[in-house]
């Protein structure tokens, strides 16, 4: 499962089966997370809580207990699981040392693998707004009345809705793309490729800043009280979608 790349920062190769004008244009990917350096049974050692304020893998008693998430292995891959009802977002911030442009590595890649899925979840219904796996790419602040609230794209696994559904949440500050549903090819690894920028673009008719404020990825069944398992790996940033 793992790619070649194996650290978080940018990296630039040059593919021997490109034509001489695309060798000029080198693949630029910054590798977000792929959980290789994490503890099995743990949480990721680098991902926060959903505000960005505290690492929950130093969480301790009831509070960690809340996160249902874990380091899992296979096969010398590790990947992230989420097994259970509660969900809670985890967030990878975008601090400033971290040196990303989207306009750069605009392709948003990742891997999924869905187990059991929140029947009856949809996220049309605020009381029914569950989904096996979401990932958000978070963006400046937007507003709601006289609130700041993030503007965000999130692509989920939806248990109920057609792949290519899109809604728009929270006065239109949250975007959501539908990119898996229901039980179609449950328990196998599937990768997905979106271009953010111009997702962004084509949803929120503008431009977009040219670092995110994070990357944040929830599973949950709160709403509908159903258990749900899914694992997440090989989160990335690139400048050209896979061949």
């Amino acid at each position: 499962m793992k790619l070649s790349i194996l650290f978080p920062f940018l990296t630039i190769l040059l593919s021997p089966n490109s034509t001489f004008e695309n060798q000029l244009k080198p693949d630029v990917f910054f590798y977000v997370e792929d959980f290789q350096s994490d503890s099995i049974g743990e949480l990721p050692n680098n991902w926060y809580n959903q505000r960005g304020e505290a690492r929950p893998q130093t969480y301790t008693g009831e509070l960690r207990e809340t996160y249902n998430y874990s380091i899992m292995e296979e096969n010398g891959n590790q990947f992230l699981r989420f097994t259970g009802i509660r969900g809670k977002h985890l967030s990878y911030p975008f601090f400033d040392e971290l040196d990303v442009n989207i306009y750069e590595t605009p392709i948003l890649s990742w891997d999924w693998r869905i187990h059991d899925i929140p029947e009856t979840a949809s996220e049309y219904d605020k009381n029914r707004n569950d989904a096996a796996a979401s990932i958000y790419v978070v963006f400046d602040l937007g507003h709601v009345l006289f609130r700041k609230v993030p503007k965000s794209i999130r692509y989920t696994w939806s248990s109920t809705l057609a792949v290519g559904t899109e809604l728009s949440k929270f006065h239109g500050n949250q975007k959501i793309v539908v990119i898996g549903s229901g039980e179609d090819g449950l328990s196998e690894w599937k990768t997905f490729e979106r271009n953010i920028v111009e997702d962004y673009q084509r949803l929120f008719e503008d431009d977009p800043p040219s670092k995110p404020i994070a990357i944040l990825v929830l599973s949950d069944g709160n709403d509908t009280n159903d258990f749900t398992m899914a694992d997440y790996d090989n989160i990335l940033l690139k400048s050209h979608r896979s061949n």
